[in-house]
């Protein structure tokens, strides 16, 4: 499934809730997930429950949809638009900045 069906899924399955939640507890949802990702992640990487992770992943992923469906952005664009094919910043492939690393 790309990100454009998968949208749309989420749209035929939860819209009707999420526009009775509105944007900004939509929003507070999405944030909440994210702390539930953060806490699996806090532990050791040999200690981590990559099911838990994955599941939460998918949560996030599914109301980051919700939301845009909200918004009226379509995901698909937004992201082939912000992330070409290179990196934005050294215009490589695979990326060769090292701003970012540790």
């Amino acid at each position: 499934m790309d990100i454009r069906e998968f949208q749309r899924l989420m749209a035929d399955l939860y819209f009707h809730n999420d526009q009775k939640r509105g944007i900004h507890r939509t929003a507070l949802w999405l944030m909440e997930e994210m702390g539930e990702l953060s806490a699996e992640l806090k532990h050791d990487q040999l200690d981590l429950n990559k099911n838990a992770i994955k599941e939460e992943m998918a949560d996030i992923y599914a109301w980051v949809a919700s939301l845009a469906n909200l918004l009226e952005i379509d995901l698909n664009d937004a992201v082939s638009k912000k992330y070409p094919d290179k990196c934005l910043k050294c215009g490589e492939n695979p990326c060769v900045c090292e701003k970012n690393l540790p």
